[in-house]
C-alpha cells in the first residue's frame, strides 16, 4: 500500500483511495532508503515495476503505468544477502546500474574537521547557544576515532558533548567543547594513547609528503575550531589571511 497504493475498502481502514509513493513520483524520481530490508514478498512486486513500469494497487485488478527514476541506498552487502536467500538475485541486478560506494569516515577522516563545523552550527541554531569551539584535545580525539557509526555517531557525540558544554556557560556566550565533554570517545582514546607508542602519520611519509600532511591537519583542525572562519582560523595560525587561503589551495584543501 505505501508503495503502490490502494483502493478505498481494500482492506479494514480504507477509507478512501491512496496513490502510492510510485504514482505520487511519476515522471520524477523515488529514493528508496535500506532496500535491503525490503522483506521477500515485496520485491518481486518492486521487480515487476522497475520492469515494466507497471503497478497494481492493492484491491484493484486494474495496472497503472509509470515512469519513475529509482534510487537506493542500503548498508547491507547485497550480494551476501542474495547468498543467503534473503535478497533476490533479479532485483539486485536491476537496481544496480549505476553504484555509488559511500567509504566509511574512518577512510576520509580529513573531513571531519569540516563535519563537526557543520555540525557545530546546527546544533547552535537549535539550541540557541553561544558559538561552538572545539579546544585541541577535542580536536585531536575526533580525528584519531574509528567512528564504526560514521557520521551518524559523529553527529550524536558532538549533539552530546556540545549540551554537556553548554551547561557551563550563560546563555549565548562561547560554548568551549572539551575532551571529557566527549565521555567514553575521550576515555578510549586516553587509554588507547597510553598503551600505544605515540607516533605522528607524517613521520611515516616522505618529509615533504609529511610536512604536506602535518600542515593540512593544523589547517583544517583551526579552520573547524571557527566553525569555517578562515580569518580566524588564519590568526590562529600566525597567518596572513590571504596566505593561508593560497596555502590550503596549494594543499588540496580549496579550490
Amino acid at each position: 500500500s505505501e508503495l503502490f497504493g490502494h483502493e478505498k475498502g481494500a482492506f479494514t481502514g480504507a477509507d478512501s483511495d491512496c496513490a502510492g509513493k510510485f504514482s505520487v513520483a511519476d515522471g520524477a524520481s523515488l529514493f528508496l532508503d535500506e532496500i535491503g530490508e525490503l522483506p521477500l514478498s515485496t520485491q518481486p512486486k518492486l521487480l515487476r515495476v522497475l520492469q515494466e513500469g507497471e503497478i497494481q494497487r492493492v484491491g484493484s485488478d486494474r495496472t497503472i503505468r509509470v515512469d519513475v527514476r529509482v534510487f537506493a541506498a542500503t548498508n547491507r552487502d547485497l550480494p551476501a544477502e542474495v547468498a543467503k536467500g534473503r535478497f533476490r538475485a533479479d532485483l539486485l541486478h536491476r537496481l544496480d546500474v549505476c553504484r555509488i560506494e559511500v567509504p566509511p569516515l574512518r577512510d576520509h577522516k580529513a573531513d571531519i574537521p569540516h563535519l563537526a563545523g557543520h555540525i557545530a552550527d546546527r546544533t547552535r541554531s537549535q539550541l540557541g547557544t553561544g558559538p561552538v569551539r572545539f579546544a585541541p584535545a577535542t580536536q585531536t580525539a575526533l580525528m584519531g576515532s574509528n567512528w564504526p557509526g560514521n557520521v551518524r555517531e559523529l553527529e550524536n557525540v558532538l549533539l552530546r558533548a556540545i549540551l554537556q558544554a553548554s551547561s557551563r556557560v550563560v546563555r549565548g556566550e562561547p560554548v568551549h567543547v572539551e575532551a571529557s565533554d566527549l565521555g567514553t570517545l575521550s576515555a578510549g582514546l586516553a587509554q588507547a594513547a597510553a598503551e600505544t607508542p605515540a607516533a605522528s602519520p607524517s613521520e611515516e611519509l616522505p618529509l615533504r609528503e609529511g610536512v604536506q600532511e602535518y600542515q593540512r591537519h593544523r589547517i583544517l583542525a583551526a579552520v573547524a575550531a571557527h566553525q569555517g572562519n578562515w580569518s580566524a582560523a588564519a590568526r590562529q595560525l600566525g597567518l596572513d589571511r590571504a596566505n593561508l587561503h593560497h596555502l590550503a589551495t596549494r594543499l588540496g584543501l580549496k579550490q
